[in-house]
């Protein structure tokens, strides 16, 4: 005889998972719902945590200092919006103009075969050298103009369509500021949820990769980003002393080319074009050899502030740091300079770390 309680059973069965179908639906449908609404969003919203974690120790610095987490938090918004985002609107618009004439008027000044001073000509055992390779640039053939060419202009490119998208990722660097300063203000405890919850899911180890993880985002962020901008900043403002026309895009040329990381020859080109455009109007006086020395001193200061700002906690190699780069504007626009080789370091110190746990697991003595 059947149980009156087995019937009950098999038929609440069916409609428990159908209920259970439902829910999984709904929630699927939410997430979609979410993903959409804030999809217009997602580089600003990326970024911002990547500001927020990266400038984290100053905030902490400011609370240990008796200010609360709020008022840090508008001390270091007011900061960014009067060094960061004003600058960036003021000088955007017109940015990609001044950048796109700058390479024009480079690429004219070289179609006049110009002719290497005679104090460099002059230089004892290099100066002939110098002249030599000089002229052979001058007049090569008409393959190897059109080869130089072919390679001028996706740097051309490349440096318009950076210029083009600093303009277009203002309401990405607003919504990035916003939400840094809501984690600036509140991150703590986002923090600490955070980290309860890779704790419920993976133990103390997986909440220990948040660590990992924040470390990864600062070291990329003072090392390259950080780096980059001081060279660019520092070549601006040298220029613009000495009365050099377009020093702004100048500026940000130095600064794209030194995130690249492989721009340290070409940025020799920024100076050396300033330096000679001071030779030609006004001779060796004070302000060509400023030119000369600081130029030298911005291509190489970033050897003095790497080991500074981000001591032994950048691990990234240095070919993921160009995908990253590359990869990133591609992807992102201008901001993914920054967002991608952050992204590509944080996924690799979390490859490496979760590797040497498993080897140090594997490496441990079983408890007895």
């Amino acid at each position: 005889m059947e149980q009156p309680g087995g019937e009950r059973q098999d038929r609440a069965g069916p409609a428990a998972l159908t209920e259970k179908f439902a829910l999984l639906l709904l929630f699927s449908l939410l997430l979609a719902g979410v993903y959409l609404v804030l999809k217009p969003f997602a580089i600003g919203l990326v970024f911002g945590c990547i500001l927020a974690i990266a400038a984290w120790p100053v905030r902490a610095w400011l609370v240990r200092a008796g200010l609360s987490g709020t008022l840090a938090a508008v001390i270091m918004l007011a900061a960014l919006l009067l060094f960061v985002l004003l600058p960036v609107v003021l000088s955007a618009p017109g940015l990609a103009l001044e950048v796109k004439a700058l390479v024009e008027r480079g690429s004219a000044w070289l179609a006049t075969s110009p002719q290497l001073p005679a104090w460099i000509t002059g230089l004892p055992f290099v100066g002939g050298k110098l002249a030599t390779q000089w002229e052979a640039i001058l007049h090569q053939t008409p393959e190897a103009q059109a080869m130089l060419v072919s390679y001028a202009e996706p740097l051309r490119k490349f440096l318009t369509d950076a210029a083009v998208g600093l303009a277009s990722s203002v309401v990405h660097l607003a919504v990035a500021l916003i939400v840094a300063t809501s984690f600036w203000a509140g991150g703590g405890a986002i923090v600490q949820v955070l980290r309860d919850s890779l704790a419920q899911l993976g133990g103390s180890k997986l909440a220990d990769l948040t660590d990992v993880a924040g470390n990864a985002v600062r070291g990329v962020f003072y090392g390259i980003v950080g780096t980059a901008a001081i060279q660019g900043v520092l070549m601006g403002l040298g220029l613009l002393i000495v009365g050099v026309p377009g020093a702004a895009p100048l500026g940000f040329v130095t600064l794209i080319l030194a995130i690249s990381q492989f721009g340290g020859v070409l940025i020799n080109i920024v100076w050396g074009g300033a330096a000679w455009w001071l030779y030609t109007t006004s001779g060796t006086g004070l302000a060509f050899w400023f030119v000369v020395v600081w130029g030298i001193f911005v291509t190489f200061v970033d050897n003095l502030l790497k080991p500074l700002l981000i001591g032994a906690r950048m691990k990234l190699p240095i070919m993921l740091v160009i995908l990253g780069v590359f990869g990133g504007f591609i992807s992102f626009g201008f901001l993914g300079l920054f967002i991608g080789p952050t992204l590509l370091a944080v996924a690799y110190d979390l490859l490496a770390a979760w590797r040497g746990q498993r080897l140090a697991a594997e490496e441990s003595p079983p408890a007895a």
